[in-house]
């Protein structure tokens, strides 16, 4: 099995972010992710979901599928995702500087690569706020 690719995926944006009862609202992003543009994300790649305005990570995912087209005008590629943990409460949710990547590097992007620590470090922060 490849190694996989880790992500850092925007959700939500300046004129449109993630609404604070989200989950009951949209539960399909806990299944699905757009993208403007077709995305290198491959099947076995990790995603850490990121709530845009917010500026905090609220899941962690694998990528289940390949990106395919569909008809939506703002993020016209999609991904099927399986979620691994979510922390539903945005406001419980961790900073994204706590998995030591900074909220600028978020800005206009629809997802970053970010390295297999970054990933370690979302999963440990997510973990963090069940105790």
């Amino acid at each position: 099995m490849p190694v996989p690719s880790y992500w850092l995926k925007a959700v939500g944006h300046a004129r449109g972010p993630l609404a604070e009862d989200w989950l009951e609202r949209r539960p399909e992003l806990l299944r699905r992710t757009g993208f403007p543009r077709r995305p290198r994300i491959e099947p076995g790649d990790r995603l850490v979901l990121y709530a845009s305005v917010w500026r905090r990570v609220f899941a962690v995912c694998e990528a289940t599928g390949e990106p395919e087209p569909r008809e939506h005008p703002r993020w016209p590629w999609t991904i099927a995702i399986e979620t691994l943990l979510v922390v539903p409460a945005l406001d419980a949710a961790p900073p994204v500087e706590a998995i030591g990547v900074a909220a600028r590097s978020m800005s206009q992007q629809s997802h970053i690569r970010i390295g297999e620590e970054h990933y370690a470090r979302a999963v440990e922060a997510l973990a963090s706020v069940a105790r």
